[in-house]
């Protein structure tokens, strides 16, 4: 099964937290999944948080823009009211360069002072703002006619 070690112990730990799950299928076969979880500490704050992380494409599905997808689908979802934020393998010579650029793509910043030593070497932070909803757009635009003289 695809990724079976990382993404099962994974998926169970999200349900048991209320935590979300975004997964993709092709020929009735999971093929790209990633999760996300609320972890907002202070209720009085303007925005939530969430952490979105251990996004797997199985190899033969890679570069086909999974990724992406999935990562858009958590910021449609909860890109207005959330910070989201990700750590990303950073590692000297171990670096996930294709990660990087989906994240990066995605609107994700990188925070390189914000880091920590994980299993797989250095992972640093990405974050990405809240993209509020623009006034403008929510009223509908008036023509504006000038007369000449």
């Amino acid at each position: 099964a695809f990724l079976h070690e990382i993404i099962s112990p994974t998926v169970e730990n999200e349900i048991k937290e209320n935590g979300y799950i975004s997964y993709q299928t092709i020929d009735n076969q999971v093929v790209s999944a990633g999760f996300g979880r609320e972890d907002t500490y202070n209720p009085n704050s303007k925005y939530k948080t969430m952490v979105i992380h251990t996004f797997a494409t199985a190899e033969e599905y890679r570069g086909r823009g999974l990724c992406k997808q999935l990562v858009n689908e958590f910021i449609r979802k909860f890109g207005k009211t959330h910070i989201l934020y990700l750590l990303v393998r950073t590692e000297h010579d171990n670096v996930n360069h294709s990660a990087l650029k989906c994240y990066t793509n995605c609107g994700f910043i990188m925070l390189p002072d914000v880091y920590r030593n994980h299993y797989d070497g250095k992972n640093t932070a990405m974050v990405r703002v809240p993209t509020p909803i623009r006034k403008a757009s929510l009223k509908k635009k008036k023509k504006r006619t000038r007369k000449r003289k």
